[in-house]
């Protein structure tokens, strides 16, 4: 929560150290998920303020994983696209991507979900509102 970041690569850098840390992808994912914002543009901003960051499944990725990093300000993904949330998904294969991509879909299809996540202060009422959506 209240994650401090300039631009769309620090914002990714910030969810992807989630994944690099909790040891489900290695460090150079994270330059993946930034060049497929460079080379294909902001298309990753799925939902107004929110992105999934992602990049091909492969070697850098160890385990099937989302990351959320909440930024304190909204950064532009390019194209005037403003993120404050930023998802970062790895996934060891096609499947696995697929899945997890229909996955948070199907999460973010929650409208109260979009709002806690673009305007909860701490971490306690966005776990609140995914467990309540996952059913646990």
């Amino acid at each position: 929560m209240g994650v401090t970041a300039n631009n769309f690569a620090e914002a990714i850098t910030a969810a992807g150290e989630l994944l690099v840390e909790a040891g489900h992808a290695k460090p150079q994912y994270i330059r993946a998920m930034i060049q497929v914002v460079e080379e294909l543009g902001p298309y990753i901003v799925i939902a107004d303020g929110i992105a999934l960051a992602h990049a091909a499944p492969g070697d850098n990725v160890i385990k099937n994983s989302i990351a959320l990093a909440v930024l304190e300000k909204s950064v532009d993904f390019g194209s005037g696209k403003m993120v404050k949330a930023v998802f970062a998904m790895a996934a060891t294969d096609h499947d696995s991507h697929i899945e997890s991509l229909g996955d948070l879909a199907a999460l973010l299809a929650d409208a109260e979900i979009r709002t806690v996540l673009l305007t909860a202060a701490e971490s306690q009422p966005i776990e609140l509102a995914l467990a309540s959506v996952l059913g646990e």
